[in-house]
């Protein structure tokens, strides 16, 4: 058991994290986040207008089909691995509170021009501090923009 009340968290884990998915050919996927302002037009109030989306980028990340054994009528399931500053970073821009609360008001997620729908958020951790977010991704069978 190792005492870690002499160890200050100084970021390596993350830095590390982030390098890594580069290494991995890290690619960049776009959170799908409804507008945080509604549309206050006339049309825009009985549902006329379609409500856009905000695009925020998170990278570095990689992509992946999930690795498990699939049973008959299966879908498909991939994970996405993004670095914990992408993610800080996006948190700290729409002023809210967590990541939870980042993923929870997602809609989806795109990468490739494909639209995935979040169905769990995992986080590792070292120290306290979260390096990498570990997202279940279905795919929703559309193709952005829809």
């Amino acid at each position: 058991m190792a005492d870690l009340s002499t160890q200050n968290p100084c970021g390596l884990a993350q830095r590390m994290a982030t390098a890594l998915l580069r290494a991995c050919g890290g690619t960049t996927a776009s959170l799908q986040m409804p507008p945080l302002q509604g549309d206050a037009s006339d049309a825009g109030q009985i549902g006329l207008n379609a409500p856009g989306f905000l695009s925020l980028p998170l990278a570095p990340a990689v992509f992946r089909q999930e690795r498990r054994m699939m049973q008959s009528a299966e879908s498909l399931k991939y994970e996405l691995l993004v670095s914990a500053d992408a993610v800080a970073a996006q948190v700290t821009q729409l002023q809210l509170s967590s990541a939870q609360a980042l993923f929870a008001m997602a809609s989806g997620v795109v990468v490739d021009g494909r639209l995935f729908l979040i169905e769990a958020v995992s986080a590792s951790e070292s120290q306290g501090q979260a390096y990498l977010y570990r997202l279940l991704l279905q795919e929703s069978g559309g193709v952005w923009p829809l």
